[in-house]
């Protein structure tokens, strides 16, 4: 009986996979072999352990789900704003779509969501297990305990109204108010020279005859609020601050009309000492 040759050789013919002659993708260290035909150098860099390639072959047949995928290939996992995106001509990303392969546009669409919202199920329930407790916690103690420090807070008030020699006396760095008599003092750091401008400051307050009431501020929250108007004469003609009563009076110049204004307004004044 005669035999006849196979169907397919062999020899004549490079067996799968291989890439075909004209193929213009991308091969493995293609470019580093030479000496054989293009089919038979892509077989045996496609088919080598030694050379790092793509797990998925370009000529793969298709995906194949597993069984506990197969329970969520159903449009019910799929949301209503995700079905609109399987229709031809969408341009979109689709999760898991590589995945799928000689299938219609729709029917490729509809097995990779289905696999993509299956897998996030399937995650969400896992970390949901997760966090759950194994064992059920129980009460050590059913008193309530409540911390209650050694040391009571208590607020160490304003820097001005604090002594000389408290450690406290400055301003933090990072503060932006006004710190007087601190312009002029430089080449240190901001807390030092905030100490050493306060302390200039009280002591010019007390030596000050319109501040002798600064012994006064360090006992209370709010200091009082001094007056500026002397006690023997009107105000110079420059002054541009706000004397009650002035605006209804006329007839004399700026110092006779702010002296009479002040004395009907009842304000006390501060007595000053003569030159």
């Amino acid at each position: 009986m005669e035999t006849y040759a196979p169907k397919f050789s062999k020899v004549l013919l490079t067996p799968d996979p291989h890439y075909i002659p004209g193929y213009a993708g991308y091969c493995p260290q293609l470019k580093f072999n030479m000496g054989k035909s293009y089919s038979r150098l892509t077989a045996e860099l496609l088919t080598s352990p030694e050379v790092k390639h793509s797990k998925r072959l370009v000529l793969h047949n298709g995906h194949i789900p597993t069984k506990e995928c197969d329970t969520g290939l159903t449009l019910r996992n799929i949301p209503e704003s995700n079905l609109k995106k399987v229709i031809p001509g969408y341009t979109g990303f689709i999760p898991k779509m590589q995945n799928y392969f000689a299938c219609t546009y729709s029917e490729t669409c509809h097995k990779a969501l289905s696999e993509y919202y299956q897998e996030r199920h399937t995650k969400i329930q896992q970390k949901s297990s997760d966090l759950r407790p194994n064992l059920p916690l129980t009460a050590i103690s059913n008193k309530v305990f409540s911390y209650k420090p050694l040391k009571p807070f208590t607020p160490l008030g304003k820097p001005y109204s604090m002594d000389d020699d408290n450690p406290y006396k400055y301003f933090i760095s990072g503060f932006t108010g006004h710190v007087p008599k601190s312009r002029f003092l430089i080449g240190k750091g901001y807390p030092i020279i905030t100490n050493q401008a306060l302390i200039q400051f009280g002591k010019q307050q007390q030596t000050d005859p319109t501040s002798k009431h600064i012994s006064e501020w360090k006992d209370s929250t709010i200091p009082p609020i001094t007056t500026n108007y002397p006690s023997n004469r009107g105000m110079v003609s420059s002054f541009a601050g706000h004397i009650p009563g002035y605006r209804f009076m006329y007839g004399h110049n700026f110092g006779q009309l702010s002296q009479s204004a002040l004395e009907k307004s009842g304000i006390k004044r501060i007595p000053q000492a003569k030159s």
